[in-house]
């Protein structure tokens, strides 16, 4: 079965530097996700590293890619074999996830699928336990946001088939667009020291977006800002590393 997950519309929100803080559930992301930036922001973060039950995870395997468009399988593991599923999408045109299959199963190796056995469970009765293909047709540093969930049981990830990234001395930094057009740019990055306060600095035409954050006990860091300037449609940031060893510096086009 082919699910196609398509962007994109637009949606207006200005965005600020920020200190980013998981929230703990899905419950939370419906009802507070539409509400601001902040929201909009832990969300997003909640969704990678907080929404999948204590021992559950989903590994995403790439299984075909012509040009901006990508397939892939997903496979899970620490959910039951035997639960019926809701796989739930939160696109970056929508406030709130919505839910795209109702009736899905995990086959073999824990692939997601639509065994099409009972009227309950979604597919083709002539084609059973067919593997969902979720496609995705994104533009550069789109994240796409899936939760496969069964009552308490759910397993939630972050793909992003397009990244953004660079890399220098050991230290990686990337950015995903939270809105269509780059209205909030939200960044992530690894290799820093440990416990560290870091700096960096963004540019949009000659407006300067300096940032502190800092790093986390494994040298993890992240950050947002808005990379629009007034009077502009659109343009490119750049973003580097002020007064580190390691200092990758990141590109990236916003506006239509």
């Amino acid at each position: 079965m082919r699910l196609t997950l398509l962007a994109i519309t637009t949606i207006a929100l200005l965005g600020s530097c920020s200190t980013l803080h998981a929230q703990e559930n899905l419950d939370d992301v419906d009802t507070t996700a539409q509400n601001s930036e902040q929201a909009l922001l832990k969300g997003h973060v909640a969704w990678g590293s907080k929404l999948s039950s204590s021992g559950a995870s989903i590994q995403a395997k790439e299984i075909n890619r012509q040009g901006t468009s990508v397939n892939y399988h997903l496979f899970i593991s620490g959910l039951p074999s035997n639960a019926l599923y809701s796989v739930v999408s939160w696109p970056v045109t929508q406030q709130k996830p919505s839910p795209v299959i109702e009736g899905a199963s995990l086959g073999k190796n824990g692939i997601v699928m639509c065994a099409g056995r009972t009227q309950e469970q979604c597919g083709d009765p002539s084609q059973k336990d067919d593997p969902i293909d979720f496609a995705f047709n994104a533009t550069k540093g789109e994240p796409y946001r899936i939760a496969v969930i069964s009552g308490e049981n759910r397993a939630a990830i972050v793909i992003v088939p397009n990244p953004i990234s660079e890399k220098d001395k050991g230290c990686t930094l990337s950015v995903e667009r939270l809105l269509p057009h780059f209205e909030l740019a939200y960044f992530t990055g690894s290799g820093f020291p440990a416990n560290t306060e870091v700096g960096f600095e963004g540019q949009s035409y000659d407006e300067k977006h300096p940032v502190k954050t800092k790093t986390d006990a494994n040298g993890n860091l992240q950050f947002a800002f808005h990379p629009f300037v007034a009077g502009h449609a659109k343009g490119t940031t750049t973003v580097k590393g002020v007064g580190m060893d390691c200092s990758p510096v990141l590109k990236f086009a916003w506006g239509r």
